[in-house]
C-alpha cells in the first residue's frame, strides 16, 4: 500500500499550526507520530490535500508546577513518557497505560496528543474498501452500520490507552486555537458520537495535558487485554485510582476508567460507589468488578462478541483492583 499524493508544511509553532488549519480547513490534517494517520492514508480511508507536520514543535519536558501539578506536552513520545523518571514518581499510572501500547517502535513515534486525538476504529471501516464494503458506512458519510446491519448510528470505538488512565487520574488538556488556549477536563473532550468522537474544532490543537498532584495515600493500576499485545488494539482497557482513608485499608474515592467498549471511554460510576466507604477486600473487588460489567455494556468488536467483551471487562476490572491494593501508599 502508498500513500497518496499530498502537499507537505513543517510546523515551527502552534500558532502557525491554528493559522495553517483555518486557512486549508478540511483539506488539511496534522501529524506527529503519524502511527495511526498514515495507515488510514493508505486504506484510503482519508485524503487531505496538505500534511501540516507538528514534529518541528518544541517538546516540552514534564514538569511540576507550584501547585504541584504535572504538566506535560502534547508531543511527548509515549516511550519518554513510559521511561520519564518525573512521570514514573508523579503519575506511574500514565506510564504504566504508555508502555503498553503498540510495539516499542510505535512507541518512539507516536506521541500523546496523538494517541488522546485517536480515531474511533472498526473492523469494517479500519481496512481498504477497493473489493468489500463498497457501500459508504456512517463513517463514509453513508447510512448502514456493517457491524450491526440496521444499525441507527455509528459503533466504532475508542481504543486509546492512555485515555483511561489520564481520566482516572483527573487530567486536563490544554487546546490551542485561533482564540487562545482553552481547557476542559479531558473527560468532557470526548463526545459519544463515533464520527465525531473529539470535541474540537479543526482549527485547534490539543498541546498539554495537566495531572493534579496524586493524594497522599492511594494507588492506582492500568490493565488492557489484546490477543496479541504490541500488534492489536484492545479489546478492553481498565484504569483504577483508588484515594484512601488515613487507614491505608478502607477506600475514599475511587475512579474507575474503562476504554475500548464504546465510541468514548466509559466511568464505571456505580462501581466506584460500591467501593467508596468500604475495605479493600478480594470479595468487595469481585462485587466491584460485578457491578461494572453490569452498569457498561460493551460494543461487539475486532471479532469480540458482546458477552465476551462484558465478561473480559468483569476480569480486568478486578485484576486492576487487586494490583491496586498491592500498590496502596501508606
Amino acid at each position: 500500500m502508498h500513500l497518496p499524493k499530498f502537499d507537505y508544511e513543517r510546523l515551527t509553532s502552534a500558532e502557525e499550526a491554528g493559522r495553517l488549519l483555518g486557512r486549508y480547513g478540511g483539506d488539511a490534517r496534522l501529524v506527529a507520530g503519524g502511527t495511526d494517520l498514515f495507515p488510514r492514508m493508505k486504506y484510503g480511508l482519508l485524503r487531505p490535500r496538505v500534511i501540516l507536520d507538528m514534529k518541528g514543535l518544541s517538546v516540552k519536558s514534564p514538569e511540576v508546577n507550584g501547585d504541584g501539578n504535572l504538566r506535560l506536552g502534547a508531543m511527548t513520545s509515549l516511550a519518554g513518557l513510559a521511561r520519564d523518571p518525573l512521570v514514573r514518581e508523579k503519575a506511574p499510572l500514565l506510564a504504566e497505560a504508555a508502555l503498553g501500547v503498540g510495539s516499542v517502535q510505535v512507541r518512539e513515534r507516536a506521541t500523546l496528543g496523538g494517541n488522546i486525538c485517536l480515531e474511533t476504529r472498526c473492523l469494517y471501516y479500519n481496512q481498504s474498501h477497493t473489493f468489500q464494503f463498497t457501500q459508504a458506512c456512517f463513517k463514509r458519510g453513508g447510512d448502514l452500520c456493517y457491524l450491526v446491519p440496521g444499525g441507527k448510528k455509528c459503533l466504532a470505538v475508542f481504543c486509546a490507552d492512555t485515555v483511561p488512565a489520564l481520566i482516572s487520574l483527573g487530567a486536563s488538556i490544554g487546546i490551542g486555537g485561533p482564540g487562545g488556549v482553552r481547557r476542559i477536563l479531558l473527560e468532557k473532550f470526548y463526545t459519544g458520537d463515533a464520527v465525531q468522537p473529539l470535541a474540537i474544532s479543526p482549527t485547534e490543537l490539543v498541546t498539554e495535558v495537566i495531572i493534579p498532584a496524586r493524594p497522599r495515600i492511594g494507588g492506582e493500576a492500568f490493565a488492557k487485554f489484546s490477543v496479541r499485545g504490541g500488534v492489536e488494539f484492545a479489546a478492553v482497557t481498565a484504569a483504577v485510582a483508588l484515594r484512601m482513608e488515613s487507614d491505608g485499608a478502607t477506600c475514599s474515592a475511587a475512579v474507575i476508567t474503562v476504554g475500548a467498549v464504546s465510541p468514548a471511554p466509559r466511568r464505571a460510576r456505580k462501581a466506584e460507589e460500591a467501593l467508596q466507604g468500604k475495605r479493600l477486600s478480594p470479595e468487595l473487588f469481585g462485587e466491584s468488578a460485578r457491578i461494572a460489567a453490569g452498569e457498561i455494556s460493551p460494543l461487539p468488536h475486532h471479532g469480540f462478541s458482546a458477552p465476551y467483551l462484558r465478561e473480559c471487562l468483569e476480569v480486568q476490572i478486578r485484576r486492576a483492583l487487586e494490583a491496586v491494593a498491592k500498590r496502596v501508599r501508606s
